[in-house]
Order: structure tokens, then C-alpha cells, then sequence
């Protein structure tokens, strides 16, 4: 976690506070303050699960949202076991006669929190019972939002503090509702014209009968089986026409496995439009630019070369990283462009030929690129943690643009082993230290 989103979650924090300090008493900040904290964030996820599109371009595409989504569930489950260990009835509440029963909604939402939340972090969890845990959220929200303005509370009803929240709170049940009463994503109906398999993965091309709608290089789009209920997964565009859209997938999970295993000529899918922010610039105005892709991340790349056209304005360098020719679902296509394009330096490093992109060889590739090319990277976690760190060490002063496609955001056993590592080691020092003590007791 960087320290700017330290510090935006700090801020965001002490704000809830300090919205209730000058109307609870002293005793009651804390449990106050913690509340109005759990409860606006559940709101907000609610808002920001609407995907209402002002939302999304305010957040600066779908993926920060959904990344928003699911910072604001570990404030929402924090602030409710804090205010759950330290909140006392006092005052009145919009019913006093009910305030028993808004103590009852308020437990039952703060162990529906935990549960949703074990639940989205556990990657052994499979997606659907993640999803169908997911949909709970909204009756939670009311058990919650019943509990605020139900139980005795030291805020007057009418403070500042109780408007706002009931606003938020109202906001969020709208979202909630018409998130439950819209139709399912807009999609339009495909069929895989053509499907070549590669070391790990599937080139797709899907073809309509009618007109798509446009897409700008580097969005994604969702794809489903066309049945009732089928889950929608999002996957780059890699190319496409005006009746026809291409894709790179690699088996990565469940779902991705069996539609790699499976899918051939003449299948019918659900194809959702392209959205998102990721968007490399392909036009003759463009900066200098760096693009860096790793494994399937090549495809907003391969969508953003199908576009250009040869020119003599600003170079735009490409680094490929893959395992091996035969696990490159796209390489042939990317040295074509390369070929055609004047203005495209590319880079291919193979990871089986001992030739990684290592902090020393971007940092000569760096040195060669305008202080402020614009980097956009799209590949795995840590490949982009490289870049940056290498960009910043080398004063870059361009943006650095990325997106996180991982939505569900859970955790496998090895993640979990990563994050428990420092409360081990901690617990390890104190064992060791309290033998320590306990010695030097005993030989004195």
C-alpha cells in the first residue's frame, strides 16, 4: 500500500470523526465516529456496484472502482466491529420504542460483514457462492442503515451527522434497487468465427450479424455463454472491425480454463460493450510513450498498433515479456506491426532464454526516453511494482498508466502465508524474547 493511499484512507477516516465530534459527547466519538464510518462505506459500495457511469469516470474507470469497492468493505467491516465493541445506548433513537430491536439489526449486520468479507478474500471460495454472497450486501446494508437511525443514539435526529448519513443511505438504496431491477449488462449476441489455441491460452475471434458498437484501444469488454445466468467475465479487446471483436485469453481460473479447453467455431456468446480508461495513444498528437506488456497483457497493445498507422511523430517503445514464442498468443501479429510502423520500437524479451527484464536493463531502456514519457503497463502485479520502481528511481516525471482486472481481489493460501509472515515473525521475536527473560531468571 503506498503511502498516498495511507493516507487517503487516514483522511478518510479522521473525516468521519470529525463530522461527529460537535455533536456527541466526548465518550461517544470514537463509537460515533466508527459508525458513521461503516455505514457510509457500505453505502458507497452500493453506489460504486451501480456502475453508474458518471461514477466510474469520476473514479477514473471501472477497475478503480471496483479497487474503491473493495477498500470501502474493510472500512465497512472495520468500522462496524469497532463500534460494535465500544457503542452504549444513549439518547433516543427515530423510534424509541424500537431502539431494542435496532440493537438486534446492528449485530446481525456486523456478522453478515464479517462472513461477506471471509468470503471475498478466500480465493478457494468458487465465484459463483463468492458472487451469491456478494448479492447479500444490499439486505445487510438495510439491517445496518435500520440499526443507525433505530437504536439510541447520542446524534440528534436532524444533526448534520444524521442527515448526511441518511442521505448516503438513501443514495445507497437506490443504487441497490436499481442494481437489482436492471436488466442484465447490455450485450449482444456472437458467434467464435475462429478459435487457435496456444501454450496456455486461445485466440478468439468473435463476429455479429449486426453492427457493434465502437471501442477505443486498450478498453475491455465481457464475455458470457449465452444462457440464462451466465456469469460475465471481463477480458481485453484485442482487435476488431465493425461486426467483429478479437480476444487473447489464458487459462487463469475456472472459468477461463473451461472456455479455453472448450470453445470452438460456431459458439454463441454474450459480448458486452468496451469500457474503461486504459487507453494508449495511438494518434499522430501523442506524447513519447513506453508500453510494457507481459504474457496476454499484449492485447490493449495489439488493439492500439491494429489503429496506427505509419508516422513520424513521437516513438512509442514496446517491451514484450513472455515465457516462450509458443505461449504468445500474439506475437506474429505485434512484429507485423512492428514491421509497418516507423514510429514503434519493439522490444521482445523470452523468459525461457534467460533474457527477464530486470531492474538494469529497463533502467538502460529508461535512459534513452524523454523525462516525461507517458508508461502504461498491462501484465502481472509484479512486473508493473518493477516498472514503477525503476521509473521513480529514474526521476520519470510522465504518468504511469495501469489497470487491475483481478475485480474479485481475494486471496490464495500463498497470499495469505505473504500477509501472516510479519505477525509471525513478530510472534516469534516475543516467544524468543520471553525465553530470553525467563533464562537470565533463572540463572540469576
Amino acid at each position: 500500500m503506498s503511502k498516498k493511499a495511507i493516507a487517503l484512507a487516514a483522511i478518510f477516516v479522521m473525516a468521519h470523526i470529525a463530522l461527529v465530534a460537535p455533536f456527541v459527547p466526548l465518550a461517544s466519538l470514537l463509537p460515533a465516529g466508527l459508525g458513521a464510518l461503516s455505514l457510509s462505506s457500505m453505502a458507497l459500495t452500493l453506489i460504486l456496484a451501480a456502475r453508474w457511469r458518471l461514477v466510474d469516470l469520476l473514479m477514473g474507470g471501472p477497475d478503480k472502482s471496483y479497487s474503491a469497492h473493495r477498500w470501502l468493505g474493510f472500512f465497512a467491516l472495520g468500522g462496524a466491529l469497532g463500534h460494535w465493541a465500544m457503542a452504549s445506548s444513549i439518547g433516543a433513537g427515530l423510534f424509541p420504542v424500537l431502539s431494542e430491536s435496532g440493537e438486534g439489526l446492528g449485530t446481525i449486520a456486523a456478522f453478515g460483514l464479517i462472513i461477506m468479507t471471509a468470503a471475498a478474500l478466500v480465493r478457494a471460495i468458487p465465484y459463483h457462492l463468492w458472487k451469491a454472497t456478494h448479492r447479500l450486501m444490499g439486505p445487510i446494508f438495510l439491517f445496518a442503515a435500520g440499526h443507525t437511525f433505530l437504536v439510541a443514539s447520542p446524534l440528534a435526529i436532524g444533526a448534520v451527522p444524521w442527515t448526511v448519513m441518511a442521505i448516503l443511505s438513501a443514495v445507497g438504496l437506490l443504487a441497490w434497487v436499481q442494481t437489482l431491477l436492471r436488466e442484465r449488462a447490455p450485450t449482444l449476441l456472437v458467434a467464435v468465427e475462429r478459435a487457435e489455441p496456444f501454450d496456455g491460452g486461445i485466440d478468439v475471434t468473435l463476429r455479429a450479424d449486426a453492427p457493434l458498437p465502437a471501442f477505443r484501444p486498450g478498453q475491455f469488454a465481457t464475455l458470457a455463454h449465452n444462457r440464462a445466468r451466465a456469469e460475465a467475465h471481463p477480458f481485453t479487446i484485442a482487435g476488431g472491425d465493425e461486426t467483429s471483436r478479437r480476444f487473447v485469453i489464458r487459462a487463469a481460473g475456472d472459468w477461463t480454463k473451461d472456455f479455453v479447453q472448450n470453445v470452438s467455431a460456431g459458439d454463441e456468446l454474450r459480448l458486452g460493450p468496451g469500457v474503461g480508461r486504459f487507453l494508449p495513444q495511438v494518434e499522430q498528437t501523442r506524447t513519447g510513450q513506453l508500453w510494457v506488456a507481459g504474457g496476454v497483457g499484449i492485447t490493449p497493445f495489439l488493439a492500439s498498433l491494429e489503429h496506427m498507422e505509419p508516422d513520424s511523430a513521437a516513438q512509442v517503445t514496446l517491451i514484450y515479456c513472455i515465457r516462450s514464442r509458443e505461449s504468445a498468443g500474439a506475437l506474429a501479429d505485434v512484429e507485423r506491426h512492428a514491421a509497418r510502423l516507423p514510429q514503434l520500437d519493439l522490444i521482445v524479451l523470452h523468459d525461457k532464454g534467460g533474457d527477464r527484464l530486470t531492474e538494469g536493463r529497463l533502467a538502460d531502456i529508461i535512459r534513452a526516453l524523454a523525462p516525461d514519457t507517458q508508461v502504461y503497463l498491462c501484465g502481472p502485479e509484479g512486473l508493473k511494482v518493477l516498472v514503477k520502481n525503476v521509473c521513480l528511481a529514474a526521476g520519470m516525471t510522465g504518468r504511469i498508466h495501469s489497470e487491475r482486472f483481478d475485480f474479485r481481489g481475494a486471496y490464495a493460501i500463498t497470499d495469505l502465508i505473504y500477509l501472516g509472515q510479519p505477525i509471525l515473525n513478530i510472534a516469534h521475536q516475543w516467544i524468543a524474547g520471553r525465553r530470553g527473560v525467563a533464562r537470565a531468571d533463572t540463572e540469576s
